[in-house]
């Protein structure tokens, strides 16, 4: 938590002088003119690069070049004249204070990712399980399919989330630190549920929206129906959340993962929802 207090005070601290080297007015003139677009960049890329997730998985040099690369054509294609800031030294003095706030929204946005994985972890300990992400599991997820497909063998897809109602309730608890926790020790314990009540053969995922993804091999439409319901009611039972789910069936439903995540999504979000058309199964001769 130091390093994370270190990196919020810099980033204050920063925006901090360009307000003063800005704003304050020095003999009849601010201390330095900047140009009205380097202002902008400076308002685009500290909230680009503090909450995109993925920049704190990239090594900090990355956004210095992008963020160098936007500040150079913004240089040559806009007028400076007319702000009457075109000597070089301001130039200059806008590419460190542009760079420089973009190291510092980096290195935040580096604590941020620590601070939340270290709440991960404390959700994970008080509810063990096995869920994997989404994004890392492409190779296990072709693996099924392809068996799927090689042996003729049916293949489902269940999709659970917490219906919209909680999710408008959980949004408005995360404004705080303390709710935030308490918003994962909730999914850490769905996922245990999940899991407790799924086969060691069952891919059990989740996505980036906290949405779980249960891949169920050797499973069909009534099974993976069944199983939803059963999922369902144990997590209501134990966590009081009503939830929301949607099922998809591969071959008589769709044939990539892609279509079977597009129609479980489908039936999540609108229950009644039905295929304009089934889709033909392969044949199996």
């Amino acid at each position: 938590m130091t390093h994370l207090k270190r990196s919020f005070f810099w980033a204050a601290f920063y925006l901090a002088v360009i307000f003063v080297l800005g704003q304050t007015d020095y003999i009849g003139r601010p201390i330095i003119n900047f140009a009205s677009y380097f202002y902008l960049a400076v308002l685009l890329s500290i909230p680009a690069t503090l909450f995109f997730p993925s920049i704190a998985r990239v090594r900090f040099y990355v956004p210095l070049l992008v963020w160098a690369g936007v500040y150079v054509v913004l240089l040559q294609v806009l007028n400076r004249e007319s702000a009457n800031s075109g000597e070089l030294s301001v130039i200059i003095v806008e590419f460190v204070l542009l760079e420089a706030g973009v190291w510092f929204a980096h290195q935040l946005a580096v604590q941020l990712s620590h601070a939340e994985s270290l709440m991960d972890a404390l959700a994970l300990s008080a509810f063990p399980n096995s869920v994997h992400d989404l994004d890392l599991e492409s190779p296990r997820i072709k693996i099924e399919f392809t068996r799927s497909r090689r042996y003729h063998r049916p293949l489902s897809l269940l999709m659970v989330q917490a219906k919209s109602d909680d999710q408008i309730i959980t949004g408005e608890l995360l404004k705080s630190v303390q709710h935030d926790l308490m918003h994962r020790f909730t999914i850490a314990r769905i996922g245990q549920i999940i899991d407790d009540r799924t086969r060691q053969t069952d891919l059990v995922l989740r996505d980036h929206r906290g949405r779980f993804i249960i891949l169920c091999p050797e499973t069909d439409q009534a099974s993976i129906r069944l199983l939803a319901k059963r999922i369902s009611q144990a997590i209501q039972d134990r966590t009081n959340l009503q939830l929301a789910w949607g099922t998809a069936s591969f071959p008589d439903e769709a044939l990539t993962f892609d279509d079977l995540m597009n129609t479980a999504r489908d039936r999540l979000t609108h229950p009644n929802y039905i295929p304009d058309e089934p889709v033909v199964a392969f044949n199996s001769n």
